[in-house]
């Protein structure tokens, strides 16, 4: 039995001197890799545990200084100051010639103040826009911060910047004009633009093709809130909102000639208007949680239906069916506003019914309307 148990000792030994060797070879490996595919490995690692691997060797040592992505993530840190010291070091010490295409922050709202949050945003956006290696390379900026930044339109000096996202942040913003924008996504921001007739804060984005707003709130007083994005093909509004007087009769005008898709869903519903043919239309995504059941909700509906007639596959809420039912004599004299319906979805929860009154069908799928089983 001994003699067992010495032999069983050994065994095991012996394993985990083999683990040991064996995590010792891939970590050779790895420091062997070509320096491009290192750098790419590194990319998808915070820029603090990318300056760690600084230790493994003399080749590493400055190897994090040549990033072309740089990620902060203010999670990872013990305090607002440190995380605040290692991004103005990081950049202060990072080769400013290297080409960087990515420039992602994240500060979380329970940790780091506001002012804080302020000046590491402003530090960031000026590093970027004045480092010439980074404002004709950058592709992709993302800001997930609660601060307050009025320099955005500074970002027009970044040609090559194709994909701006922004969180959590307070602006006084009133056009973003960064003419090299092909995708704006704004979440839980919030602009305060005073009162404004007619207000158009993409009308720079010439070459806009995607715009997502989801839960950002306009201070002030807005009459019209205008997109007029001549290339925008992808236009998603969630849970919008103008917070002003009378901020229900803002009205949203579109002028995007080439929208494919669009998608709106929150608990209230906006009029929309345009003053062009939206001819190339193809989806149409329509979730309102909650709508009065009046003629001026009706009306609302049936003129955003008109305007996205084109639409191919169409999603609309039980809330509207809701609406629609409840005037049976204004749809009656009333053609299908779809032409080129292929396919529908009723969206419902758990409270609501599958069952869609007759004229409501006749409304949506015309006469012939067999064929479409909500």
């Amino acid at each position: 039995m001994k003699g067992d148990n010495f032999y069983g000792r050994e065994s095991s030994k012996e394993e985990k001197e083999n683990k040991v060797k064996d995590k010792e070879k891939e970590e050779d490996m790895f420091t062997k890799l070509p320096k491009e595919i290192i750098l790419h490995i590194l990319s998808f690692l915070d820029a603090k545990i990318a300056v760690q691997t600084s230790v493994l060797n003399k080749r590493f040592r400055y190897l994090w200084a040549a990033l072309p992505v740089i990620n902060f993530d203010e999670a990872l840190y013990q305090d607002a100051i440190s995380f605040e010291d290692f991004v103005y070091s990081f950049l202060f010490y990072r080769y400013n010639s290297t080409n960087v295409f990515n420039v992602n922050l994240k500060c979380h709202k329970d940790h780091l103040p506001i002012l804080r949050d302020n000046a590491v945003v402003y530090y960031i956006i000026y590093h970027v826009i004045d480092t010439p290696s980074i404002a004709t390379n950058i592709q992709v900026l993302t800001i997930f911060a609660d601060c307050h930044v009025n320099i955005l339109p500074k970002l027009s000096v970044c040609t090559s910047l194709t994909t701006l996202k922004l969180s959590y942040m307070l602006s006084l913003t009133k056009n973003f004009d960064i003419p090299s924008l092909k995708h704006l996504y704004l979440c839980c921001c919030r602009f305060v633009v005073g009162r404004e007739n007619s207000f158009d804060q993409f009308k720079g984005c010439v070459n806009l093709e995607s715009l997502h707003i989801d839960r950002c709130t306009y201070h002030n007083e807005i009459n019209t809130f205008k997109i007029s994005t001549p290339n925008l093909l992808d236009l998603n509004i969630s849970r919008f909102l103008v917070d002003g007087f009378d901020e229900d009769y803002c009205v949203f005008e579109l002028q995007t000639p080439r929208l494919r898709y669009f998608k709106y869903d929150g608990y209230h519903l906006y009029c929309f208007s345009t003053e062009i043919n939206l001819l190339f239309v193809e989806e149409l995504y329509i979730d309102v949680g909650w709508l009065p059941k009046d003629i001026c909700s009706l009306y609302t509906l049936i003129e955003l239906f008109e305007i996205m007639q084109r639409a191919k596959s169409i999603s609309l809420s039980s809330k509207i069916i809701d609406v629609l039912s409840m005037f049976p004599d204004e749809l009656e004299d009333k053609c299908s506003p779809f032409t080129r319906m292929q396919t529908f979805e009723l969206i419902c929860d758990s409270s609501s019914s599958s069952a869609m009154p007759q004229d409501v069908k006749k409304y949506l799928f015309g006469e012939d309307n067999s064929s479409f089983t909500p």
